[in-house]
């Protein structure tokens, strides 16, 4: 199990968000994998929810209208900073308790420590942001993925990736992946040969 304060959904989420990007349980610099242990098979847990939960919500804009804050900025470049150093736990720090997460999966609900590591630590490419604009309080982001240590990007690298995410008191409270292209399918995570963030 990824923790026992994790829900199932969690659980699935990350394990599918890892495999479905081609990414294997990324080693620590001791040896010990992230996370607790790897997580059973995504059977063993809830089903994943069927594909209208996938939906993004409605009031998460997809497009940026404006320019972007300067200190939602900082945050997400200190935040990328840190996660292409394979710094999992500083990066989770910039997640705030609580907080939204969805990346091709339900919106999951951060509550606690573990699970802001455990969506770091599936993320399996860091990224470099390209531009940064506004949308009302969210920032969007367009990312190129690049390799990184601990990481497991493969072919995605190089590859583009968009999200919306809402910085609140130097946290990013809501994150959420957005279609590749504006105005594109919100899908779920792509195959090992696709763009994942």
């Amino acid at each position: 199990m990824l923790g026992s304060g994790i829900p199932a959904v969690l659980a699935v989420a990350v394990v599918a968000a890892a495999a479905g990007c081609g990414s294997s349980s990324p080693q620590h610099p001791s040896g010990s994998q992230r996370g607790a242990t790897a997580a059973p098979p995504a059977q063993e847990h809830a089903p994943i929810k069927p594909q209208s939960d996938l939906a993004i919500p409605r009031r998460v804009p997809r497009e940026a209208t404006g320019p972007s804050d300067r200190g939602a900025r900082r945050v997400i470049r200190a935040w990328l900073d840190a996660l292409d150093h394979d710094d999992i736990e500083r990066a989770a720090s910039y997640f705030a308790l609580p907080s939204k997460f969805q990346n091709g999966t339900p919106v999951l609900h951060l509550d606690s420590e573990q699970e802001r590591i455990a969506v770091n630590v599936a993320l399996p490419c860091g990224a470099k942001a390209t531009e940064m604009r506004g949308a009302g309080p969210f920032t969007i982001v367009t990312f190129r993925l690049i390799d990184r240590p601990g990481g497991a990007c493969g072919q995605a690298a190089g590859g583009k990736a968009r999200g919306a995410i809402r910085i609140a008191r130097g946290k990013i409270v809501e994150w959420y992946r957005l279609p590749d292209v504006p105005g594109g399918e919100q899908t779920a995570p792509p195959a090992p040969s696709g763009p994942a963030v």
